[in-house]
């Protein structure tokens, strides 16, 4: 597989089509009643703003702190606090698109930057984290049930099982990018 080349547009056009994927009127009024899409809206505008921070700004800012401030910032959303007013409140909702897709953007421009032993740490840290939530989600241990919440806690589960279906993905692509970079693929 060919190394992506400075001026190519894919990662452009893959975080374009998450993006508006999920910030769009029809699923934004989904997003109120079905948390699972609350929740997969993260993956993707995280993923959206990591392919841009990673391809077009990684080299333009050479620190690794930007990785763990993007991380952070995507992590306070996962509070149950916040979580719940994001889900259920407008003027949150769009704190949280804009804090997922901009987290998002500095972790790509992180981790780009970042030792390999940092990057490692930063992938088991993640998967604990989405790990444990997944599981909260799915026992519908109610964290995530306080008022406003717009989601009932029968929703949990399904959440808990996207979120894992989510990492598999997130997690295959790690694997695939670090096999192609050891150019183990051709």
């Amino acid at each position: 597989m060919k190394k992506l080349q400075i001026n190519d547009k894919r990662p452009l056009i893959v975080s374009i089509v998450l993006t508006l994927a999920f910030i769009n009127p029809l699923v934004e009024d989904l997003m109120f009643n079905e948390e699972f899409v609350f929740m997969a809206s993260h993956y993707a505008l995280v993923f959206a703003g990591s392919l841009i921070g990673y391809y077009y700004w990684g080299n333009k800012f050479r620190t690794s702190l930007l990785g763990y401030l993007g991380s952070l910032l995507v992590v306070l959303w996962h509070f149950p606090q916040l979580f719940v007013l994001g889900g259920a409140e407008i003027p949150f909702r769009a704190l949280d698109e804009l804090s997922m897709f901009f987290g998002g953007v500095l972790l790509g421009m992180g981790v780009k930057n970042m030792r390999l032993i940092e990057k490692l740490l930063l992938l088991v840290l993640w998967m604990l984290g989405d790990t444990t939530l997944a599981v909260i989600l799915v026992i519908s241990y109610p964290f995530y049930n306080i008022p406003p919440s717009p989601y009932p806690l029968s929703q949990e589960p399904v959440t808990g099982y996207v979120m894992v279906i989510a990492m598999t993905f997130v997690l295959g692509y790690i694997i695939f990018k670090g096999f192609q970079n050891l150019n183990i693929f051709g």
